[in-house]
Order: structure tokens, then sequence, then C-alpha cells
């Protein structure tokens, strides 16, 4: 369903984030991807027990292949899904969540939250009964959310520092 929207993706994705054409048709591509790869390695597992409430908070910077990742890792292994949209990128959250929902999967398994990331947001990321919380976003985000609740299950991608070694035999050109 997601490939068969590219065209509706990437602007949305345009309007609300600026991203030009080369830069979210590799994003869109990746959300496929992402889709795909979790569609083919469900769990399915009686003895397996899944988090019951998944929240998804998602960057404005990777505004539809991250949290549609996040959504569906969480769908593929058995839990319901609370998708927070970065308030830069509801459009595209939404467009996330009508996507899963044309694909088939139940609208009380997935919901969108379209909200500020304040206090509302903070009461989600508290509520006793959400079991775990995707975040992709910085450390200081990371260990915000711990300090409002310290025994959360936070599954975390934060901004980091890479190296990267160039050695002589490096092509510079390329």
């Amino acid at each position: 369903v997601v490939a068969n929207r590219r065209g509706e993706l990437l602007a949305a994705m345009a309007r609300e984030t600026g991203k030009v054409v080369a830069e979210g048709d590799p994003e869109v591509s990746e959300a496929i991807d992402f889709a795909r790869w979790y569609a083919h390695h469900a769990i399915d597992d009686p003895t397996f027990d899944p988090y019951r409430v998944v929240v998804v908070a998602s960057p404005w910077n990777f505004p539809l292949a991250i949290p549609l990742g996040g959504v569906t890792a969480a769908l593929a292994a058995g839990g319901n899904v609370i998708l927070k949209a970065a308030p830069e990128a509801v459009l595209v959250g939404s467009l996330i969540a009508e996507r899963c929902w044309e694909a088939g999967v139940p609208r009380d398994a997935l919901q969108l939250l379209p909200s500020p990331d304040g206090e509302v947001g903070k009461r989600l990321i508290t509520h006793l009964d959400v079991d775990a919380v995707v975040l992709t976003g910085s450390y200081d985000t990371a260990q915000l959310f711990l300090g409002w609740r310290p025994d959360l299950r936070l599954h975390a991608e934060t901004s980091g520092t890479n190296a990267l070694v160039i050695t002589a035999s490096a092509d510079i050109d390329l």
C-alpha cells in the first residue's frame, strides 16, 4: 500500500518537513522495506508475551521511514501501537496510519495521536498502560522520558557521533 502512494508521501514530506524528492524518495523506499520485512517476520509464537501498548514517538526529520518501522515492528511483535507523530510531521503520521489501516491493520491495534510534545506528550509517555516507548530522537529526550518514568521500557535510537576512518588508500573523490 505504501509503494502505491509514493507520490502522496513525497508531497506530504515536502510540505511539512521541506524534504526534496532526492531526500524523500529513498525514505519512502526504506519505509517500504521496513513494512515488508516486519510483515514477513511477524512473531507467531503462542508462548511469546508481547508488549500490550507501545508508543512510537517519531522524529520530524525522518517522518516516514522511522515511524513506519517502529509501528510495523511493534505490530509484528503482537503489540498495539499509539503513533505519536512529531508535531512538525502530523500529516505524514496520519498518512502512515491511513496506509496501515488500508492494508488491514485494525484501528484498535494502531491509533494516531497528533499532539504537541508538552504536557500531552508527557501524559502519554508516563501512562501506566504504556508498556514501552520506541523513540528516535536526542539523548536528552531519552533522558527526559526516563526522568518522567524511570521504569519505562525505552527502546531508543539517539543521535550519536560516529567515527569515519579515512586511510591513505581511500579514493577521496569517491
